[in-house]
């Protein structure tokens, strides 16, 4: 083999060691992509509105990372041929300010309906 191929080939296998180590440490793939393990699923909540062949759904998880990876969100849209799954890790202090942005949005959606 000449020097860049092997080259190629340890970078190659330098990121997916990289990836398994990840896999492992934290438990999973989801886990992994948090960058801390989920000590557990509190809920889901199904997307409305929108195409019907499209299912969007955001789960909320309890991380073990300490107050800067306490909760995690897992977007995931599926259809007939594709699969999308975004992972978002917050500290505690942004879900917090999420929360009120929430449910500041509640509000003024309701404000708007009456």
């Amino acid at each position: 083999m000449d020097t860049p191929s092997l080259i190629f080939l340890g970078a190659l296998t330098a990121i997916a060691g990289y990836f398994v180590f990840r896999f492992v440490k934290f438990g999973g793939i989801k886990a992994a992509m948090f960058g801390a393990r989920i000590e557990r699923t509190v809920g889901e909540a199904a997307g409305s509105g929108g195409k019907k062949i499209i299912k969007s759904i955001v789960r909320v998880h309890v991380l073990d990372g300490g107050p800067d990876k306490a909760v995690g969100l897992e977007f995931v849209a599926k259809s007939f041929v594709s699969y999308q799954l975004l992972t978002l890790a917050l500290s505690e202090s942004e879900v917090r300010k999420l929360i009120r942005f929430l449910e500041n949005a509640v509000v003024e959606a309701g404000d708007h309906g009456t």
